[in-house]
């Protein structure tokens, strides 16, 4: 009879075990991932020393990247353009999802506010 017990036991005390194991990879892994969800704004310095290393890796493609300011949101979005025609090849996220963004985010308060 207490060998049953104790056999019993075994596998009780081992998923105690792991379950505390778990919980201890979970709580060393919430402070990274909370770091990783805060997003800390760049400073025009840094943001322009960015643009010129980047520029620097896409001078063989003859284009280049601009950051531009999006007024509605107040954040900065890029922009890569093409040296010769000084066309926009591709805007990071689109300006029009922004736009969209802004707006929806703008309704949202509105809707938010008026039902306070």
């Amino acid at each position: 009879m207490v060998d049953r017990i104790g056999e019993s036991a075994i596998p009780a005390i081992a998923r105690s075990v792991e379950a505390n194991e778990v919980k201890a990879a979970e709580a060393e892994q919430k402070p990274a991932a909370e770091a990783a969800e805060q997003r800390v704004p760049l400073k025009e310095e840094e943001l322009q020393k960015f643009a010129d290393q980047v520029n620097t890796f896409l001078q063989p493609t003859q284009t280049h990247v601009q950051f531009e300011y999006h007024d509605e949101l107040e954040e900065y979005y890029a922009v890569i353009v093409d040296n010769n025609s000084e066309e926009i090849i591709k805007e990071i996220p689109s300006k029009k999802i922004l736009d969209m963004y802004a707006a929806m985010t703008e309704f949202i308060g509105l809707f938010v506010d008026k039902k306070a």
